[in-house]
């Protein structure tokens, strides 16, 4: 695969350019430590069966090799340097060296000693051997505790022989015949998520643990609802209160609903985060159940032309009713809102997207959700192709796309990425790691607040908005641990986000409404009549707003169901899911 080929290569040289730093006082301290060479070799198998030497930071004692060839938990052959790097794995790093020479690549089978290799299968040693060995697999991240595994045993060279090695080459081969670029930049994700954290904390699923039909956490529930009231108030401000946050000195209480309404760039970063968590997590994992992306699509449709059709319809009334519908997309004029806006929105190419004027800004527009739209397919593609070419070519055009993506939308899809990566593993923090994660993610979130207004994001803020998203990562990898939490979270994140869907809705109706009872003046804080008729405005029609929301929402959850129930007695379905793979 020449994208497999040149991402290796570019991986290779960035991360010897990077971290020749490091490799040197590596090298240092170990010919320091102990006397002997920095760099241990040892003839590997390659591809196709030929040897080649494997390079690695020496940990042990130079004739270490002649007592056995399995390192051990706490062995005593490690000099003191060689145990932190074996715990680390920061012995493997000089491998870069051979992913540059063409020996091996980042991801693939582990390459074995001769001895280890005559005991495959014939059929599966010439499967193993097809593909170049690589630095990292699903083996290497499942048995990173091996040396620990082989200690406990009686006989280390039999318990190799007989329990890990038998598991490794079934690894071996289940990547060998599912192998993509994709994969394998999850791969490489997880490798340095468990690098990063605990190996007996983190540990990795044998699939999502958030398909379609799964049950979530309530917490994560809670979370998609609090984004959205978020994004939703902080659009419903900008558009009652355009003019104040040119003011000098405005009034206090409206510094304290700024303060609080003004996480929705951060609720943007969230919404991202999640998405890739509960969308790309379940649909671009070849091995969760196959109807996922079907079961996608049918909700996506459902939502999108059921639910939304009687809300854009009603804005369409009322903008024909007062004369301020503009046909064209041209909101520069005076005109809030266009059809082709509303076009846009129905077809769900803008599903959150609003026209800028006044002092709103927004959120998404045309232009930046085109990569989302162009760059899912592609990413299905690369994950679930039915040819080793197919996923190939979709990786690359999907890296292409994304090295032209401008810096925040390149953040957005780093983040999504992350998340899709993230929703395999679990880290089994205890109850004060969990709150030393919440606290962290809370007070970056603040400090992104105090930076600037509203907390926009910005090139300076790049690298906080991304810290921001790992936390938040962190945070949800560490769910779903413990007693479960109530009910009433999930229930509560469904009606605030079902709220500020409606709120969301409804906030530019309510503008012209406003407008036209002002006669176009714009809303004064200092105003207490105005304030008290907005007021009422604002609770009836997001009552009845919220009210006419609710039937069309159970209609199309019970629409959905009839048609999941369809296609499955067409397609001869089971009824019962196939029971969960166990974890790894």
């Amino acid at each position: 695969m020449l994208a497999k080929r040149l991402f290796d290569v570019a991986a290779a040289l960035a991360g010897l350019v990077l971290l020749a730093p490091l490799l040197l006082l590596l090298a240092v301290w170990i010919k320091c430590d102990s006397p002997g060479p920095v760099l241990f070799r040892q003839r590997r198998v390659g591809r196709h069966g030929r040897p080649f030497d494997i390079r690695k930071f020496r940990t042990m004692a130079p004739s270490a090799e002649e007592t056995g060839q399995l390192s051990l938990a706490d062995d005593a052959r490690a000099t003191r340097a060689g145990r932190l790097l074996r715990r680390h794995k920061l012995d493997e790093l000089p491998q870069l060296l051979n992913v540059l020479l063409g020996q091996m690549s980042l991801v693939g089978p582990r390459p074995e000693v001769s001895r280890y290799v005559a005991h495959y299968p014939p059929a599966a040693r010439a499967l193993v051997l097809s593909v170049p060995p690589g630095i990292t697999d699903w083996a290497a991240i499942r048995f990173r505790d091996e040396g620990e595994i082989l200690r406990r045993a009686a006989d280390p060279e039999q318990a190799y022989l007989q329990q890990v090695l038998p598991i490794k080459l079934e690894y071996y081969l289940r990547y060998v015949r599912e192998r993509s670029f994709g994969g394998d930049l999850r791969i490489v994700f997880c490798t340095l998520a468990v690098l990063l954290a605990p190996a007996a904390r983190l540990r990795l699923l044998a699939r999502s643990r958030l398909t379609p039909r799964d049950q979530p956490s309530p917490w994560i529930a809670l979370l998609r609802g609090l984004a959205a009231l978020q994004v939703a108030a902080a659009h419903l401000r900008a558009q009652v209160f355009p003019g104040l946050r040119t003011l000098e000195h405005p009034p206090l209480w409206y510094q304290a609903l700024a303060f609080a309404t003004g996480f929705a760039q951060l609720a943007v970063v969230l919404f991202f985060v999640l998405s890739g968590w509960l969308v790309g997590g379940s649909l671009l994992d070849r091995h969760g159940r196959p109807h996922a992306l079907r079961d996608y699509g049918i909700d996506r449709l459902t939502r999108l032309w059921i639910v939304l059709l009687p809300a854009f319809a009603l804005m369409l009334l009322l903008g024909l009713a007062d004369g301020t519908l503009a046909a064209s997309a041209d909101v520069g004029g005076g005109q809030p809102w266009s059809l082709l806006t509303l076009l846009g929105n129905l077809a769900g190419v803008q599903t959150l997207a609003v026209p800028a004027f006044g002092g709103n800004f927004p959120l998404w527009s045309l232009a930046n959700e085109t990569w989302y739209y162009a760059l899912f397919p592609l990413l299905l593609l690369a994950a679930r192709g039915a040819t080793v070419r197919v996923r190939a070519g979709a990786a690359v055009a999907a890296l292409a796309i994304a090295s032209r993506l401008p810096p925040v939308m390149l953040l957005y899809f780093t983040l999504w990425l992350l998340g899709a990566g993230a929703s395999r593993l679990r880290w089994d923090a205890g109850p004060w790691g969990r709150r030393a994660c919440v606290a962290g993610t809370i007070g970056v979130a603040v400090w992104l607040r105090l930076r600037g207004p509203d907390g926009d994001l910005s090139t300076a803020t790049w690298l906080p908005h991304l810290l921001f998203g790992a936390l938040a990562l962190l945070c949800l990898c560490s769910l779903e641990r413990g007693a479960p939490p109530r009910r009433w979270l999930a229930a509560a994140g469904a009606f605030l986000a079902s709220f500020s869907f409606t709120l969301y809705v409804v906030h530019i109706p309510l503008q012209q409404m406003l407008w036209t009872y002002r006669g176009g003046a714009p809303l004064s804080p200092r105003q207490p009549a105005s304030l008290a008729v907005y007021a009422a405005m604002l609770a009836v029609v997001v009552a009845l707003a919220y009210l006419f929301h609710l039937p069309f929402e159970a209609q199309t959850a019970r629409l959905r169901r009839r048609i999941r129930r369809w296609l499955a007695e067409r397609g001869g379905e089971p009824a019962t899911p196939p029971a969960p793979q166990p974890d790894v």
